[in-house]
């Protein structure tokens, strides 16, 4: 058996290889060429974040994924943590992807699902099945309107949820009690338009459902693009007044993809959640989230 000094020494070794692993890549493909014993620490570290690009990227995973000789399912469904689908990925590899990776927690969709033939009939969210994310960043692809389908079991683990579709969208979807929804970011953005009346009354009307329902809530963010001396924002303003949970904020960066696992969306979350109820009669109620 290896003394207890040999076993410390591969226990600050492994450390440092991961942590050199973790913060780039190219040199975590480097360091699984030192060893089998070195490859057996990165290896999970390299397959923790699958980046699903085109189509290309998807059959050399699924290639991998169904007929790898070294690794088996079991490796991939514990080890994959985090995808993101960012093209319009056909609905049957979605499925075969996450019946076998069925361990990811973050869950970021940018794109509209297709079926062989066509838009998919199937909800993606039933196509999901076998996945239970905590974290799930959505333009479209599982937050598909005009339902999403929000009883599907898919959802009921989901703790941060941010939805990309326009206000128009979200606002007509049927109620959704999600019940373990902590935080919550939705768009609120409309270019220089001025929203009449009833298109207000049916936002806030949409957001108080969705915090009667979702009764777990602490963050309910709406990100918004106009001023907010603006007469839209400042009506919005004025129907929360009185409801701390709701912020809103304006990010320095609108159209960079919100990817669920990363740690520019862990540190949104964390810069939204201090604000709650820190907004006093005088201050600006619009939150400005710079470089993070």
């Amino acid at each position: 058996m290896p003394s207890q000094d040999a076993v410390l020494v591969l226990d600050i070794l492994r450390i440092i290889f991961e942590t050199a692993a973790r913060k780039e890549k190219r040199t975590a493909l480097r360091l699984v060429l030192v060893s089998h014993l070195v490859e057996s620490w990165i290896e999970p570290i390299l397959y923790e974040t699958v980046y699903l690009y085109r189509q290309r990227t998807t059959n050399k995973f699924l290639r991998t994924l169904e007929t790898s000789t070294t690794k088996s399912a079991v490796f991939f469904s514990t080890h994959v943590k985090s995808l993101c689908i960012l093209y319009d990925m056909p609905l049957d590899q979605v499925g075969r992807v996450t019946s076998i990776c069925s361990g990811i927690q973050n869950l970021t969709t940018w794109f509209l699902p297709m079926s062989p033939s066509g838009p998919a009939s199937t909800p993606l969210s039933y196509t999901l099945e076998a996945l239970r994310p905590r974290k799930l960043a959505a333009w479209h692809g599982v937050l598909r309107s005009p339902e999403p389908h929000f009883e599907a079991p898919f959802f009921s683990e989901v703790t941060h949820l941010t939805v990309v579709n326009i206000w128009e969208e979200w606002t007509s979807w049927p109620a959704f009690s999600l019940p373990a929804l902590t935080h919550l970011s939705l768009d609120f953005t409309f270019g220089a338009r001025i929203l009449a009346e009833e298109e207000i009354i049916l936002i806030s009307e949409a957001v108080k459902g969705i915090l009667r329902a979702c009764v777990h809530i602490r963050v309910c963010a709406l990100r918004i693009d106009q001023p907010e001396h603006s007469p839209t924002i400042t009506s919005m303003f004025d129907r929360f007044r009185s409801e701390p949970r709701v912020i809103f904020f304006r990010h320095h960066e609108p159209f960079r993809i919100r990817e669920a696992h990363s740690d520019m969306e862990a540190a949104i979350w964390d810069t939204l959640e201090s604000a709650v109820g820190g907004f006093g009669a005088d201050a600006s109620r619009v939150l400005a989230i710079t470089r993070v």
